[in-house]
């Protein structure tokens, strides 16, 4: 895993990309996810929820569910928000341990659901002993796929694809595409709702960046806050078209009239970004920071492709920008 180049941070082995990864702009560049019933050609969607056996065509072949699963394991830290968001938790999966300490969102969500951490560096054995009906793994253990589908039926997705179709990827494996059509409606609503109540705010530039320290920030232009820019009715700040470092200097230049500075959890600024860079006359000359528009976000799953990362989103900024001053 990479700590730098397009994406901006990396765990230890797989978390980059649950935070990073390109959301609804990157290109798939492999099959979709596809549910058919058993005995029926073609990629045509379940009837039912629970019509069981399925065959669900993945990453790595095809995988027949008889029954719906009851007990999910996931060995990607990711995967566990989509399955929040579908009110779903794995019996066990990755990085438990680390969403609980880095990620208040996700950690509220599975703080009483006794899932069995399987540790960073994915722990076969102790997957082996839940005995899953399912694992749904990512295309970093695509190696492993053999090894897991000896232990459980597995269906393998990408580790940072479209946000809405993983979504519904996950919804098809475990029988519950109904609340996942219904999740995606009422986001649908309340952006168009939010994008109204915002509308006031439409000549005002935005900016998302994460703050690295020693006066340098992390920016994307890969789109991941597409559904914040175009959903929401926001405006993009101009010229920021930078997709990595910039320094302090850079964003004063690019002067945004809204600056969302995401916590960054591996190196958390003590005090926060305000209180860090109170002394310095080119933060100070910032147009966020003279109308105290500077929105410090305490999750840092905004910039990821999750669907939890979303539908959170859309309320926080919501409650930044939604007040008249």
């Amino acid at each position: 895993m990479q700590l730098q180049g397009t994406v901006f941070i990396a765990l230890a082995i797989i978390f980059v990309l649950m935070i990073t990864g390109c959301d609804g702009g990157a290109a798939n560049t492999t099959a979709p996810i596809t549910n058919k019933q058993a005995g029926h050609q073609g990629s045509t969607p379940a009837k039912s929820e629970s019509a069981f056996p399925r065959t669900i065509s993945h990453l790595s072949g095809e995988t027949v569910i008889q029954e719906k699963p009851i007990k999910i394991a996931t060995p990607y830290i990711a995967f566990v928000d989509y399955l929040a968001v579908l009110d779903e938790y794995p019996v066990a999966a990755q990085g438990v341990s680390t969403i609980t300490a880095n990620f208040p969102s996700l950690s509220k969500r599975v703080a009483d659901k006794n899932i069995i951490d399987l540790g960073m560096e994915v722990d076969l054995e102790k997957l082996l002993a839940v005995q899953p009906d399912v694992i749904i793994a990512a295309d970093d253990m695509r190696d492993q796929y053999e090894k897991l589908s000896q232990i459980a039926p597995t269906v393998i997705l990408r580790q940072a694809g479209d946000w809405r179709e993983t979504l519904q990827q996950m919804a098809a494996i475990i029988g519950k595409e109904e609340k996942a059509t219904n999740v995606l409606a009422e986001f649908d609503r309340k952006s168009a709702a939010y994008k109204e109540q915002l509308a006031f705010r439409s000549q005002e530039s935005v900016m998302f960046v994460m703050y690295r320290g020693k006066e340098q920030f992390i920016t994307w232009n890969d789109g991941r806050f597409d559904p914040f820019y175009d959903g929401l009715g926001l405006k993009q700040t101009e010229g920021a078209n930078e997709n990595g470092q910039l320094s302090l200097e850079s964003l004063a230049q690019l002067n945004p009239d809204h600056l969302f500075v995401i916590n960054n959890w591996q190196a958390p600024i003590q005090g926060g970004v305000k209180e860090a860079l109170k002394g310095s006359n080119v933060w100070n000359s910032l147009n966020a920071v003279k109308n105290h528009r500077v929105y410090e976000l305490a999750d840092p799953s905004l910039p990821g492709p999750m669907a939890l990362a979303k539908i959170d989103g859309i309320e926080e900024i919501m409650k930044a920008m939604g007040k008249q001053k």
